[in-house]
């Protein structure tokens, strides 16, 4: 198995779930997504910071 490809794990009737790390999206504060919805979460590279849309404002989370 390639070293980045998603581990599935066959749950029954036709369904798997799949397990590994989730792939968080990156961002400066000028280019966050324009059209974000609420529960959006991504990396700001520019202030090293995880950010959180509420579907109204931008929460942000120190990574020190």
């Amino acid at each position: 198995m390639p070293k980045n490809s998603p581990f599935l794990i066959d749950i029954g009737q036709g369904l798997s779930m799949m397990l590994g790390l989730p792939k968080i999206s990156a961002w400066k504060t000028t280019t966050r997504p324009k059209k974000a919805k609420k529960g959006t979460l991504g990396f700001n590279s520019q202030t090293k910071n995880l950010e959180y849309f509420d579907g109204t404002s931008w929460y942000s989370a120190s990574m020190s």
